[in-house]
């Protein structure tokens, strides 16, 4: 009798290049394409508010939004350094501390500290510094 192709503990022949030492392996691309799909949506959705809240909606509110997209681009990459320093600044200050506990603390200052850098940013690129 041939074995049944559904079976719960067969896999098909295009994910057995994923399995390392029996678990499964997401591939690198993936990756990578989730975060940049993740910084558009957030990023764009932040300084689309952000740029609203500071011009309105005028003539020029997508180029003006745009250019604080291209910023927050700019940004996002130094808060993804800033993440590893705090995760690593908050294990070493509460190393007694549940991880969940920890985690959360870091979530919320990464979250204060990001949307502080990205109010900055869209404001500085829409409204400028000038009087």
């Amino acid at each position: 009798m041939a074995p049944n192709p559904m079976a719960p503990n067969s896999m098909p022949a295009n994910t057995e290049t994923l399995l390392i030492g029996g678990t499964k392996k997401t591939p690198l691309l993936y990756k990578v394409l989730l975060i940049l799909t993740m910084m558009t949506v957030i990023g764009g959705l932040l300084t689309g508010v952000m740029t609203y809240m500071n011009v309105g909606y005028s003539d020029t509110f997508f180029h003006d939004w745009s250019r604080a997209l291209l910023a927050a681009y700019a940004i996002m990459p130094i808060g993804l350094l800033l993440m590893g320093l705090v995760t690593k600044f908050i294990n070493h200050r509460l190393p007694n501390t549940q991880a969940y506990k920890r985690n959360l603390i870091t979530g919320i200052l990464m979250a204060c500290i990001m949307e502080s850098m990205l109010a900055f940013s869209t404001a500085s690129k829409t409204i400028g510094f000038a009087n």
